[in-house]
């Protein structure tokens, strides 16, 4: 692997790319610091990441519960994140992005906890935390890109408090479905540079990664914000999935007539069983949910959770999702986007 100054990084011995998508990967405030379900899938993820050779992996948001870090010294970064994670594979890097529970904290101590770690990668496009990151594989340079978003900048958080203790959260006032950002200027600044990355990218396959969903049949529900703001830009520049980890499942969706996919992989620590929002999701979008059936203590980590592992090539992708003890739930097949000419196509709706 090679990586040079124009931001992407090169595979030229193979003409497949592989990588894992996982989130919510923030185990526990108190001792031990993870949970069952995060230890099960680390074992998992380093068998399966050695087998298929995994070049890094995408973990989109909560990477610390339930408050975040307090900076880029806290104890959490090793209990939670550097102790838990052992294997070949899960040395390469790890790309992220802030959650919601990650804004309860300080999130510049997440950003340069980015120069402490030899894989934990958050960087920023100044001052915010969204970047992008790019690899070109094979013969042909397939070029793969994602756009690592904060969703939350976009459209607001559930409690607003930052730099916050436990109990702070507990008594915070609870906002179910943000959509008003805290500070609009941030925002738009942020719109306006996914509108921006999209606009120009020639990408083979273009993926955003944002915490919070556009759409989602689970707890959280779908994100009117995003729906609003987002959704008409990966439809108008042929965006080839999103993909999101608010919701502790995992899930595929993919809506309407544009070839359009949404990817949850939300379980990397504990899951989610509800499907209360079923009704929001557009119908006969869904193909797939996992966990099912009961689990009351699903989310404190008592259960197996889940990942996806990506496997790539110039014609196709194929998304396998996994439970916490490496088991094959599902997969599916997600083809390259049609892409723009230059200069053709820009003002389309």
């Amino acid at each position: 692997m090679i990586c040079v100054n124009n931001g992407i990084c090169y595979k030229n011995d193979s003409n497949n790319l592989q990588f894992f998508l996982i989130g919510d990967t923030g185990g526990l405030p108190i001792y031990p610091y993870t949970t069952y379900a995060q230890k099960l899938i680390a074992k998992s993820l380093a068998k399966i990441g050695d087998k298929k050779n995994i070049e890094f992996t995408i973990s989109a948001g909560d990477n610390i519960y339930f408050t975040g870090v307090k900076d880029e010294f806290d104890e959490r970064f090793q209990e939670s994140f550097e102790n838990v994670y052992k294997g070949k594979a899960l040395e390469k890097p790890w790309y992220l992005i802030a959650g919601n529970h990650d804004h309860f904290g300080n999130i510049s101590g997440q950003i340069a906890y980015t120069n402490r770690s030899q894989r934990w990668c958050l960087f920023k496009t100044y001052p915010a935390s969204y970047y992008k990151v790019s690899y070109a594989f094979g013969k042909n340079a397939t070029l793969v890109e994602f756009l690592m978003i904060d969703t939350i900048l976009l459209c607001g958080n559930t409690r607003d408090i930052t730099e916050a203790g436990f109990i702070d959260m507990i008594f915070a006032t609870v906002q179910k479905n943000p959509n008003t950002p805290k500070d609009p200027v941030a925002a738009k600044t942020q719109l306006d540079w996914i509108e921006q990355q999209l606009n120009s990218s020639r990408a083979d396959y273009l993926f955003i990664v944002g915490h919070y969903p556009l759409y989602s049949i689970s707890e959280h529900g779908s994100m009117n914000c995003l729906i609003e703001k987002v959704k008409p830009l990966l439809e108008k520049y042929r965006a080839t999935a999103y993909h999101i980890v608010t919701e502790h499942s995992l899930a595929s969706d993919n809506v309407e007539k544009i070839q359009l996919h949404y990817i949850v992989s939300g379980a990397g620590s504990r899951s989610d069983h509800s499907v209360k929002h079923m009704d929001t999701v557009p119908e006969g979008s869904l193909r797939f949910n996992y966990p099912t059936g009961f689990n009351p203590v699903s989310q404190l980590g008592l259960s197996t959770g889940g990942f996806i592992c990506a496997d790539m090539d110039r014609e196709k992708a194929i998304f396998t999702f996994y439970n916490g003890k490496g088991k094959q739930k599902y997969s599916c097949v997600i083809t390259p986007r049609k892409k723009f000419a230059v200069g053709e196509g820009r003002n389309d709706t």
